[in-house]
C-alpha cells in the first residue's frame, strides 16, 4: 500500500463506493495504533496462511530523523526502493511495482531526494516485518551482501526482523488519527480520548505532571499522615491502618487517575449557539461532523507545539452535512493541513477539486480486479484531466471535472439560500485570493464572505455559465451574492453575461485616459491593456513592497533605486511612471518561481489607513453591502 503523496500534504482518495478507499485509512490506523484487523472476504475465504495479508507503507521520511544502527537500516530499504525495477520481481508483481517506480520518479522531479528517505516498511497479519514486494533479491544482497548464495532469492523472518528497530522508531516518529465515517463525536471529544490527547499533543498525565507536581502530592500526604496519626492518639488503642506496616501513601499516578475520573470525564464537549450551551449530543449530524473537524483545527492551531509528526485520516468528512457546509468543511481541512505532516480523506464530495490551491487526489477505479490509481497534482489537475480526456490509465466511471464543477457550484448556490446566506467572491489565483482577503477581512466574517480562487479567465467563464444557469431557476429564493472578478488578458476570453441583481461577472482592466482601473462586463470596452490584479494596486505600496525584493532581484529589480519622488496612490501601472522595457523587467520578476505569491504575502501585512483603497476594490465592497 502507499500514501496518496505527490507534492503536498492534503491528500484525497476518491471514488465509488466499495472501491476501497475507507480500507486505506483503517488499515493505517491498525498499523500506527495496533487496531484489528479487517480481513476482507477473499482473505477469510482463502485463509490468512494462503492470502498472507500486509501493510506495508512506503514512508518518504527526511534522513535526519534517524541515526546508528537505525539510519543504517533505513539507507538499506531506501538503496532497494531507489533501485528496484520490474525485472527484480516476480510476473505476478510486476504491475505492483510499475505503479511504485511511476510514483517514485513523480516524486524525485519536485522533491530533492538526497534530503530524504523512501522507506517500504509494515507488517504482516501476524505482527511480523515485512517489506511486501521489495522482498526481493536486490533486498538480500543490500542486506546481507553480494556475496550471499545465489538460491536465496527472498529475506526470511529472521533477516526481516533486523528491521525491527526501525519499524519502532517509525511508529514513534509518527501520530496518526483516524476519525472514521460512523465515529461517535460524543466519545470521540472526550477529553481522556487518544485522539484527543494525540491532538494536543500532550496526554493529560502529562499535563497533570505540570499542574499537580509531585511537590503537591507530597504536601497532600504529609497532611492526611498528620491527622491519622492526630486520629490514632486520640483512640489511644485503636488506629486506622494499612493492611501491612508501612504506611500507604497517595501515589502520583493514583490522583491523576482520580482527578481524570472525577473532573475530565464528567465534562463533555458543548457548542455556544447565542448565549446557551448546547452539549454535542445534541447537535444534528452534521454540526457533530463539524465540531470534529472544529476542534481538530483549533487544537493543532493553538495549543499542540507542532503537528510536523501527525498524520490525520478522515473518512468522508461531507458526511451529514448540507451542500452548502462542504466548502468551508474542506477549507479547514485545508489549513489543518497546513499545520500537520499529512491529511488524508475519502470523500464523495469532489467540490474541492477546483478549488484547493495544492494537494493531491488518487482516484481509485477497478479494471476486473484490479485497482487503478489516477492521482490529480490538485495545482495543475485541469492540465491533468485533458490529458485524461485523451488517454486515460484507467477506466474512469464519470467526468471528473464536470463533477467536481457541479459539486461546487451545487455548494455555491445552496449556500446563497436562505436568511443567513454566505456571500462569495470568486477570482483567478492564489494571489487574487491574499489580496482580496485581506481588503475584504471585516466581510469574511460580517457577510460570512468566501473568496475562492479557480485557475484563471476560462474556469471563471465555465463557473459563471453554471451559476447563471442555477440563478436563473432559483433567484427568487437566493439572498447572499456572487460575484466573480478575472483580469483583461492579451487574450480575452469572451462570453456574454448577463445582469443579475445577485449574481455579477467583472473583468478589471487599467484606463489611462481616466487614470483609474474600471471594472468592466467581460463583453464591454475597453478590452485592453492587458491588466493583471498586480498593475491595479495602490501604487505606493506596490513600490514599497517591490523594493523589499530590489536586492534579492538585482538584475531585475536595481532601476528601482533611480525612481525619485512621492509614489502617488494611484493605480501602480498610472502610479510608477516607467518605461516599458522596466516594466517588462517587474513582469520577468512576478513570473519567476513562487514571486507573485510572495509579493502578494509582503503587500498585505503592509496594509493600513495611510494606504488608500483602490477604487474598483471599493466598488465591489458597495456591490456586497
Amino acid at each position: 500500500m502507499r500514501l496518496p503523496y505527490d507534492e503536498d500534504r492534503f491528500c484525497g482518495l476518491i471514488g465509488k463506493n466499495g472501491i476501497g478507499k475507507s480500507s486505506v485509512l483503517e488499515s493505517l490506523d491498525t498499523f500506527f495504533n495496533s487496531k484489528p484487523w479487517n480481513f476482507n472476504t477473499a482473505a477469510k475465504r482463502s485463509g490468512l496462511s494462503v492470502t498472507h495479508p500486509h501493510l506495508v507503507p512506503v514512508f518518504l521520511l527526511k534522513k535526519n530523523l534517524f541515526n546508528g544502527d537505525v539510519l543504517e537500516k533505513a539507507e538499506i530499504l531506501n538503496s532497494v526502493a531507489r533501485a528496484i525495477s520490474e525485472n527484480d520481481i516476480p510476473p505476478t508483481l510486476k504491475s505492483h511495482v510499475k505503479i511504485f517506480i511511476e510514483h517514485r520518479n513523480q516524486i524525485s522531479q519536485r522533491v530533492k531526494l538526497d534530503d530524504y528517505l523512501i522507506i517500504p516498511l509494515g507488517i504482516d497479519y501476524n505482527g511480523d516485518v515485512s517489506i511486501s514486494l521489495f522482498n526481493s533479491r536486490i533486498a538480500v544482497e543490500h542486506l546481507l551482501g553480494d556475496d550471499v548464495e545465489v538460491s536465496k532469492v527472498n529475506l526470511d523472518k529472521d533477516d526481516l526482523r533486523l528491521f525491527l528497530p526501525l519499524l519502532e522508531k517509525i511508529k514513534n516518529i509518527i501520530d496518526y488519527i483516524y476519525i472514521p465515517r460512523e465515529i461517535e463525536p460524543e466519545l470521540f471529544t472526550k477529553l481522556e480520548t487518544s485522539e484527543i490527547q494525540v491532538l494536543m499533543g500532550e496526554t493529560l498525565i502529562q499535563i497533570l505532571s505540570e499542574r499537580v507536581p509531585q511537590k503537591q502530592i507530597n504536601e497532600i500526604n504529609t497532611k492526611l499522615n498528620a491527622f491519622i496519626h492526630s486520629l490514632s492518639q486520640e483512640l489511644e488503642i485503636y488506629s486506622y491502618r494499612t493492611p501491612t506496616d508501612r504506611q500507604q501513601n497517595l501515589k502520583k499516578n493514583d490522583v491523576y487517575n482520580l482527578i481524570i475520573q472525577s473532573f475530565f470525564s464528567t465534562r463533555k464537549l458543548h457548542k455556544k449557539q447565542g448565549e446557551t450551551w448546547l452539549e454535542i449530543s445534541s447537535l444534528s449530524s452534521g454540526e457533530k461532523q463539524k465540531a470534529i473537524i472544529d476542534v481538530a483545527h483549533s487544537l493543532l492551531k493553538k495549543h499542540r507545539d507542532s503537528g510536523s509528526n501527525l498524520i490525520i485520516g478522515i473518512d468522508e468528512p461531507e458526511s451529514s452535512l448540507h451542500m452548502s457546509a462542504c466548502f468551508d468543511q474542506f477549507e479547514s481541512l485545508y489549513d489543518i493541513s497546513r499545520d500537520c505532516m499529512q491529511v488524508i480523506f475519502s470523500s464523495h464530495w469532489y467540490g474541492f477539486l477546483p478549488t484547493i490551491e495544492s494537494g493531491s487526489a488518487t482516484v481509485i477505479t477497478k479494471n476486473n480486479s484490479a485497482h487503478i490509481f489516477d492521482q490529480i497534482n490538485l495545482a495543475n489537475y485541469r492540465e491533468q484531466i485533458k490529458q485524461w480526456t485523451a488517454v486515460s490509465r484507467g477506466k474512469l466511471p464519470f467526468d471528473i471535472k464536470l463533477k467536481s464543477t457541479n459539486d461546487f457550484v451545487q455548494s455555491v448556490i445552496t449556500s446563497v439560500i436562505g436568511n443567513n446566506p454566505f456571500n462569495w467572491i470568486i477570482c483567478e489565483g492564489s494571489s487574487e485570493k491574499i489580496y482580496l482577503s485581506a481588503y475584504f477581512n471585516d466581510l469574511i466574517k460580517s457577510k460570512r464572505l468566501r473568496i475562492v480562487p479557480v485557475g484563471g479567465a476560462k474556469e471563471i467563464k465555465r463557473l459563471y455559465n453554471h451559476l447563471s444557469m442555477s440563478y436563473e431557476d432559483l433567484k427568487e429564493e437566493i439572498s447572499g451574492k456572487i460575484f466573480l472578478i478575472s483580469d483583461t488578458d492579451a487574450e480575452l476570453v469572451h462570453y456574454e453575461v448577463k445582469q443579475h441583481d445577485k449574481l455579477c461577472c467583472k473583468r478589471i482592466v487599467n484606463c489611462s485616459t481616466s487614470r483609474t482601473t474600471k471594472l468592466v462586463n467581460i463583453q464591454a470596452n475597453p478590452v485592453s491593456p492587458a491588466t493583471e490584479i498586480e498593475d491595479t494596486l495602490n501604487g505606493k505600496l506596490f513600490f514599497e513592497t517591490l523594493k523589499m525584493f530590489s536586492e534579492e532581484y538585482p538584475d531585475l529589480l536595481g532601476f528601482l533605486d533611480e525612481v525619485k519622488g512621492d509614489i502617488p496612490h494611484e493605480y501602480s501601472k498610472i502610479a510608477l511612471d516607467l518605461k516599458e522595457s522596466q516594466w517588462k523587467l517587474i513582469d520577468e520578476f512576478f513570473n519567476f518561481d513562487n514571486n507573485k505569491f510572495l509579493f502578494s504575502q509582503h503587500y498585505v501585512k503592509s496594509l493600513g489607513d495611510k494606504y488608500e483603497t483602490p477604487s474598483w476594490v471599493q466598488e465591489i465592497r458597495e456591490w456586497l453591502d
